[in-house]
């Protein structure tokens, strides 16, 4: 490594300014030649450009390039790489200023763009008009303002739009773009990548469903003090999912409060939003479940114990006692925002209702008509548990 000449860059970087703990480092190498890095023990792992791994740390380095867009999304770029490639001109190609600061090896940073001063004043900004070439863009961008609670620049706002009224955003995979919905929700204010979505198009062209629940300024609250509260809590991401397609409902509110009675499933529509972003099937049921069952867990304490047992089984509590926590917190967060009614009290008969379930034994069968078929029993012999044991206030 004496010979080459390399950088530090990216969020690595940006990371280190902001005092983040730093999870991967990359590096950029300016001068060589793959023929050089090879000779020098590095293995080439990159497809589309010359990207090495170290043969002792096994970070990555990559050869300074510049970029050409060539074609539609996300990979329709063509690269230019080798020696006459400055560190400059690797930089100009990145998406924002506070991504696009080195540090040498000596620990001197090199900032063209000023990116430290936009990391000071908490800004987003875009590094060149390039920025409109890459789709992806637009998520990272959004996903930024809930991992680091910055502001977009209003110039940068203006590309995004631009972007996606280009109607690019199709030609990014499902997967890319969960991947950053995905990042987003695991950030300090999830209500700011929504927020950052809506003002530049990309929510609705993700998909149309996904508007309904901030198209009154009411429920676009709720859901954003929710998404926020649980990120608060650090709940999990099944969780903070199953919160975020609560944006497919118009009102929550008026689900809750004007629930009757019943336990059978709302229609609801997360499962084909979540299907269409390619969401893992824990995360698509969970959101599924709770969609289609808050008004009942926000109301548990007015179903009789024969509602609960059959709400129970819904909720699958029994055989995945996990997905069942995040179902209900994610529903305890929703009680807590509307802070209109005493929520925690039907979530506290559920979880006592599941125990009461689990302490079960075979013998609580031997009193149940024998008559009936083994499904019917176990439901009768649930229900007369919650009838001995579960109490009320």
């Amino acid at each position: 490594m004496d010979k080459l000449s390399h950088y530090l860059v990216g969020g690595a970087v940006r990371d280190e300014l902001l005092g983040i703990p730093i999870a991967d480092k990359d590096f950029v190498v300016v001068g060589a030649s793959v023929e050089e890095m090879i000779a020098k023990g590095f293995m080439p792992v990159g497809r589309d450009f010359p990207v090495f791994l170290h043969p002792r740390t096994k970070e990555e380095y990559a050869l300074a390039r510049t970029e050409r867009k060539t074609g539609l999304g996300h990979q329709g770029f063509s690269f230019h790489a080798d020696p006459s490639v400055t560190l400059e001109e690797d930089l100009a190609r990145r998406d924002l200023t506070i991504n696009a600061i080195a540090k040498s090896s000596d620990g001197v940073f090199i900032d063209p763009f000023r990116g430290i001063v936009d990391l000071e004043n908490k800004i987003l900004r875009h590094v060149s008009d390039a920025f409109i070439e890459d789709p992806l863009r637009v998520l990272r961008v959004c996903r930024f303002t809930s991992t680091l609670d910055f502001n977009i620049h209003a110039d940068t706002l203006k590309l995004m739009t631009k972007l996606v009224d280009t109607y690019e955003l199709n030609e990014l995979s499902p997967e890319r773009i969960w991947n950053e919905i995905l990042k987003g929700l695991m950030g300090k204010k999830p209500s700011r990548m929504i927020d950052s979505l809506i003002k530049c198009g990309a929510l609705g062209a993700i998909n149309r469903s996904l508007s309904n629940g901030v198209s009154e300024s009411e429920n676009k609250i709720i859901i954003y003090k929710t998404l926020d509260l649980a990120a608060k809590n650090n709940l999990s991401i099944e969780t903070r999912v199953a919160i975020f397609c609560l944006l497919t409902e118009y009102n929550i509110e008026k689900i809750i409060q004007q629930n009757i009675p019943k336990v059978f499933a709302r229609n609801n529509l997360s499962k084909g939003v979540l299907t269409q972003l390619r969401a893992t099937k824990s995360q698509t049921q969970t959101s599924k479940i709770l969609s289609g069952h808050i008004d009942s867990i926000l109301n548990a304490a007015t179903l009789s114990n024969e509602q609960i047992v059959d709400l129970m089984m819904h909720l699958d509590g029994l055989r995945n006692p996990g997905r069942f926590k995040n179902i209900l917190d994610a529903a305890s967060i929703i009680g807590q925002v509307l802070n209109k009614r005493k929520y925690s009290h039907h979530i506290h008969i559920l979880v006592a209702s599941l125990d009461i379930l689990k302490s079960m034994k075979f013998n609580d069968l031997v009193n149940v008509d024998s008559g009936t078929d083994i499904n019917q029993r176990v439901r009768s012999a649930r229900i007369i548990a919650l009838d001995n044991e579960l109490f009320r206030s």
